[in-house]
């Protein structure tokens, strides 16, 4: 008897000081410094996003893709504007030189018109003389045999062969003037159409540099316009990273406050659980000693009775594992996940099923449901206690959900209809959250399902 006293004080309190039943204040404090550690990792990186910080960041990146491009037009257009100056530039000195030179051509051509003219009169003049005077050669012959002088007769032979030399002088002079005066007006005219062509030149460029300018003037308007709109843009895009940055303290806020309350209801789970285990570790004691007094009668020490395995009570449904919540594939596991602007990494406390909004939300086991509320970061949501199952106080959370099915305080059964799917708080589309939080902390759902 004494011997069977012993045994069954021993094994029952093992299981009451075993870790199924204890507070496991070692453990719990070791995942409450895992807990404020990530947390902590997670602060210096804003991981998750909402559709309006998506939204905002790729308004900010297309704006200032346009801005890139528009100044590299503008940059483009300013150079050639640059080019067309530079070449107008240069053609207006030979245009410049050209008309200088086109302007003493013609001066040297109105000289030699002149000097021709001077020429052809000189001409016509000997002409006439020769004319009137008939042939300067028969007349001294016709003196010499009337009777005149021999010497006068030399004489004038001599002042006819100088009269003779001069003509012939004065007549290739107006040659030469005419061959050069019709070489200046061929150098007038190549310089005339030299001028036209620079002149045409210089023309379309002008108008080339102008509508250069033109372009450039509107690119610049529309250059500061983007840099308007992309000052407005980093304007949203910093207001959404903020209000992103808020939900995101929302967030940890929720999370500690939530841990906290669950404290209370972990002390509670564990306190019955360990009621319960005593009244059934007193139970069988009187049971034992019934038996043993109804057997003692005899003696003869037949009576001893094996002491009896304690049961690790459950205070949930039948079986330790829970029920996935919704058929859908899994999105986002428990972990740490990648933000799709920044590409930094913070802890994902839950894992993400792809579903549709407004697919039905089952329980994952029994319970009661101890809150539903809405919360900026988790949306609408709903807090489980499914009770104390391997020892330990497990609850169970849906989040971002459309709407509820029941009321906060009802207790459900395993694949109960709670609610319903959606995309509210800080999500990016429909989905479910779920979450499960042993003793008060989150931990990988998986390990449960």
């Amino acid at each position: 008897m004494a011997v069977t006293s012993v045994l069954l004080s021993t094994a029952l309190v093992a299981a009451l000081t075993s870790p199924s039943f204890a507070d496991k204040k070692s453990d719990l404090e070791r995942q409450k410094q895992e807990a404020n550690s990530k947390a902590q990792d997670a602060k210096k990186h804003l991981d998750l996003t909402t559709k309006e910080f998506a939204a905002a960041a790729a308004a900010l990146q297309a704006a200032q893709a346009k801005l890139d491009a528009a100044q590299a037009t503008l940059g483009d257009t300013r150079g050639k504007v640059a080019v067309a100056a530079a070449f107008d530039a240069q053609m207006q000195g030979k245009l410049d030189k050209s008309q200088a030179e086109l302007r003493k051509a013609r001066s040297e051509l109105a000289k030699g018109e002149k000097q021709l003219v001077r020429s052809e009169k000189s001409v016509e003049e000997f002409a006439v003389q020769d004319y009137l005077e008939g042939d300067r050669r028969l007349r001294a012959v016709s003196g010499l045999l009337s009777g005149d002088d021999p010497m006068a007769y030399g004489e004038q032979v001599s002042l006819n062969a100088a009269v003779s030399d001069d003509q012939v002088a004065t007549m290739q002079r107006l040659d030469a003037t005419r061959v050069i005066l019709r070489l200046k007006r061929q150098k007038v005219q190549k310089l005339r159409d030299k001028v036209k062509v620079q002149r045409e030149q210089a023309a379309a460029n002008l108008v080339q540099k102008q509508q250069l300018e033109a372009a450039a003037e509107q690119q610049a308007a529309e250059v500061a316009t983007l840099v308007t709109a992309r000052e407005g843009a980093k304007t949203t895009a910093a207001a959404a990273q903020a209000e992103d940055e808020r939900l995101y303290q929302e967030q940890l806020a929720e999370t500690a406050r939530l841990e906290s309350e669950l404290q209370k209801v972990v002390a509670e789970e564990l306190r019955k659980a360990r009621e319960k285990a005593a009244r059934e570790k007193a139970a069988r004691e009187r049971a034992a000693r019934e038996k043993a007094k109804s057997n003692g009668g005899g003696g003869g020490g037949g009576g001893t009775s094996r002491p009896t395995k304690p049961v690790v009570p459950d205070t949930g449904d039948s079986g330790g594992a829970l029920s996935r919540p919704v058929s859908g594939p899994t999105t986002s596991s428990y972990g740490m996940r990648k933000h799709p602007i920044t590409g930094v990494y913070k802890l994902h406390d839950g894992t993400d099923f792809g579903v549709a909004c407004g697919t039905p939300v089952r329980a994952a086991a029994s319970g009661k449901i101890l809150q539903q509320y809405y919360n900026g970061a988790y949306g609408y949501r709903i807090i489980l206690n499914n009770g104390v199952k391997r020892g330990v106080s497990v609850v169970t959370t849906y989040n971002h959900l459309s709407r509820f099915a029941l009321r906060a305080g009802s207790r459900v059964e395993r694949g109960q209809v709670i609610g319903y799917s959606g995309s509210t708080g800080y999500s990016t589309g429909c989905h479910l959250h779920f979450m499960v939080l042993v003793n008060g902390s989150t931990v990988n759902p998986i390990g449960w399902l």
